[in-house]
């Protein structure tokens, strides 16, 4: 009877090793992706055109793709001009989530998890929506962990447990890291929000949002911009001189100022009132629900404000002639839009009052 050759310690440990190291990597995809709605495939990463896009060579196939990080947004390099072509202009922060990528991802290989249902798998640029994941990290998740990309939700993408990103890009903003390290840096705060009126508001001005300067020096909001839900690129608020000076409140909406007046009546004569420059209202039912947001960005595109709420926190907001009114104006918000969520603390619903910050 031949003597039965037992495997050496070295081999057994590299074998739990290995064995742990898969467990502990699945552990981590399971927390952000919902596993069993997803495909993937493995390949190489050939080239890193920004912060959320690479190109990736498919094991499989041989096929190079192009690959657009899901659920996230990075600030952008480059812009058009008005002639069409590609001026580079990095934003802040777009070359650090350059960087990022780069030092993660480049001539490594990796895995690319995107849905198994092909009306998630392509955007309209026919790039694959795709979670990256090197070893046993995520890069849309730390990205959004860092604070060099923000959450972008194209749709209810059926991979992505929308929670967990949340928690991801709260952990930047509550840091105030990267992307939310300018917030509140001219004192500029969104008071009030009337999102949803009564009715067909659609066009009718009735939406508003209210900012009030509570700094010590006067605020241009001249070139000042905003961005808002799925936007990708950003709207004008104003393009012209519009001086809000310490302690004055003003009203922003979409059509001409008497008009408001009209709508609102008991708005107050020494409150000021803009006229945005690009169009804006609130999408009702956004989906996926923690895609509503509302950005407010200075000339240079810092965030100087962010306001992310739900229509369903408070009874009579969700068109029934309420408002949300900001109740702590130093905190920065979570993100969260849940019954539970902390940001729910830093609003009140009441009649709207345009003007008037109690």
């Amino acid at each position: 009877m031949k003597n039965k050759v037992l495997p050496s310690l070295p081999l057994i440990f590299l074998f739990l090793t290995l064995k742990a190291e898969i467990i502990e990597k699945r552990d981590v995809i399971n927390l952000y992706i919902n596993n069993g709605n997803s495909t993937h495939f493995e390949g190489a990463v050939t080239y890193v055109n920004d912060g959320d896009t690479i190109e990736v060579k498919r094991n499989d196939t041989g096929q190079t793709v192009k690959i657009r990080l899901l659920g996230i947004n990075t600030p952008e390099e480059r812009h058009q001009d008005e002639s069409g072509h590609w001026i580079y202009d990095p934003e802040p922060y777009a070359v650090e989530a350059f960087n990022y990528t780069y030092n993660l991802v480049y001539n490594k290989t990796v895995t690319i998890y995107t849905a198994s249902d092909q009306t998630y798998q392509t955007d309209p640029y026919g790039r694959i929506l795709g979670v990256v994941v090197s070893g046993k990290r995520v890069l849309n998740i730390e990205l959004l962990r860092e604070g060099l990309a923000k959450r972008l939700f194209y749709n209810e993408n059926p991979i992505i447990k929308f929670e967990q990103w949340v928690k991801a890009e709260g952990s930047a903003r509550k840091r105030r890291i990267n992307l939310w390290s300018h917030y509140h840096q001219n004192r500029i705060v969104i008071t009030e929000v009337y999102p949803d009126p009564p009715g067909n508001e659609t066009g009718t001005g009735e939406e508003f949002i209210e900012i009030k300067n509570f700094g010590k020096k006067p605020v241009n909001l001249k070139n000042w911009l905003f961005m808002m839900d799925r936007d990708t690129h950003y709207r004008q608020l104003t393009l012209n001189d519009f001086i809000l000076n310490p302690g004055e409140v003003c009203v922003v909406s979409t059509v001409d100022e008497q008009t408001f007046r009209n709508l609102f009546p008991s708005m107050p004569s020494n409150a000021k009132y803009l006229k945005s420059e690009d169009e804006f209202y609130f999408s009702n039912n956004p989906h996926p629900v923690e895609q509503r947001i509302f950005y407010l960005v200075t000339p240079e595109k810092y965030i100087e404000e962010v306001l992310t709420f739900s229509l369903d926190w408070f009874d009579g907001v969700r068109n029934g002639g309420k408002s949300l009114h900001r109740a702590n104006f130093r905190e920065i918000e979570y993100g969260s839009i849940d019954a539970n969520s902390p940001d729910k603390s830093l609003f009140y619903a009441d009649n709207p009052d345009p003007g008037v910050v109690q």
